[in-house]
């Protein structure tokens, strides 16, 4: 991200997707994509009220679709995010953070 600087011109994010168990009879399960931001200090970075969410999967949606909306936010969210940024503080994603399922998944690296 470079040095420091005031004010500030940038964002660094994480993100994070997983499943999880959408009610406690596991009937049904949702993956949520988050985004934690690392420009905020340490001590808060983590805490829920800063975490963004930034989309919502049904876990029923097959492999092959939860790519394409992945790809379609990618394409027309995050490089708008990038490129252009919100009142020109721009916006970087590091990386992303999932299990070996959900990055075979979204990678497109999976049997059909």
């Amino acid at each position: 991200m470079g040095p420091c600087n005031y004010p500030n011109d940038r964002i660094g994010l994480v993100s994070c997707g997983d499943g999880i168990p959408a009610f406690a009879a596991g009937t049904h399960s949702l993956k949520p994509w988050m985004h934690k931001n690392m420009s905020l200090p340490p001590a808060i970075r983590s805490k829920l009220k800063y975490m963004l969410l930034w989309m919502l999967f049904q876990e029923q949606i097959k492999p092959l679709g939860q790519k394409k909306y992945f790809d379609f936010a990618v394409d027309y969210e995050l490089n708008e995010l990038y490129h252009k940024g919100i009142d020109g503080v721009k916006v970087k994603i590091f990386t992303t953070s999932m299990d070996t399922k959900d990055r075979e998944e979204i990678s497109g690296n999976y049997n059909t």
